[in-house]
């Protein structure tokens, strides 16, 4: 039975299995927006906040409440997008960026438009986008009943993924180095910068953003859903439970690093990795 009514937003650094906890908050009756790709992430939010330029943005109250308007916009409906915000997604549809080009952030905007100029859409609702992480904290500040899940996946693990995407679009910038090579060094630099940076934002949230560790969930999966569920005041019954641990499988990538030569990464850095995934352990 649900409980609660608030919004609830999940990102994390790409490949940290935000799937699996978008499937679970889906599994449990909460809708999601309607375009979403096969991994459920909401494209509407690739187009607003996947770029570098957004963290000016974040500096402008007038500016982000925008983007956070078009946002709830598309996924409420009822609330067509005024001549001025579709100015700006026309703006950000026509940016550069490696990972999507313009037509593809035209069909976004596009559709961001339609959903928005739909009927109203009811009920309980969640974002999934793994780069909304860096956005959470002003959302956050913005929306009072609004809450944050951040999935985690190992630092050392992460460091030797192929999916390097967000260490191409945001550690140039994050980090202050230009000419970044997407080394597994760089990679777990980034992963440290964006967790210290969660960390933080937890403290000053600590009843509004949840961190859970993906490498848990799939160890002991019934311990981490329960937490999810009761983080989304959602009654963790037995039958719900068991829908949305189904299937739930640690993937063979999980503790690749032990086979890496890790003289290559700075000390401080693995100790917070470790250090970090210990008290984001959910206990029974």
């Amino acid at each position: 039975m649900d409980r609660g009514s608030f919004p609830i937003m999940i990102g994390g650094v790409g490949g940290s299995g935000t799937r699996l906890f978008a499937e679970a908050l889906h599994v449990s009756g909460i809708r999601t927006t309607l375009d979403v790709n096969g991994a459920t992430d909401a494209m509407g939010c690739t187009l607003l906040y996947k770029r570098p330029s957004v963290l000016e943005d974040l500096e402008s109250p007038d500016v982000f409440g925008r983007l956070w308007n078009i946002t709830e916009s598309g996924v409420v409906g009822g609330r067509p997008i005024d001549r001025d915000d579709r100015l700006l997604m026309k703006r950000l549809a026509r940016e550069a960026r490696p990972m999507h080009d313009r037509s593809w952030l035209k069909t976004r905007a596009r559709r961001l438009r339609r959903e928005a100029s739909r009927p109203r859409r009811p009920g309980r609702w969640f974002l999934k986008e793994p780069n909304l992480h860096w956005v959470a904290p002003r959302i956050l500040e913005l929306d009072s009943d609004i809450r944050f899940v951040m999935a985690v996946r190992h630092g050392i693990d992460m460091a030797f993924s192929s999916n390097q995407q967000q260490l191409y679009v945001w550690g140039p910038t994050v980090l202050g180095e230009t000419d970044l090579e997407p080394t597994p060094e760089a990679s777990l630099r980034y992963w440290c910068h964006v967790h210290r940076r969660i960390a933080d934002f937890r403290e000053l949230h600590p009843e509004r953003v949840l961190i859970l560790s993906f490498d848990q969930f799939c160890v002991e999966p019934d311990v981490v859903a329960r937490r999810l569920l009761d983080f989304s005041e959602i009654e963790a019954t037995d039958a719900l439970l068991d829908r949305v641990i189904r299937g739930v499988r640690a993937p063979s990538s999980i503790g690749r690093h032990l086979d890496e030569d890790l003289s290559q990464f700075d000390p401080g850095d693995m100790e917070f990795v470790h250090s970090f995934m210990s008290t984001i352990k959910v206990h029974r």
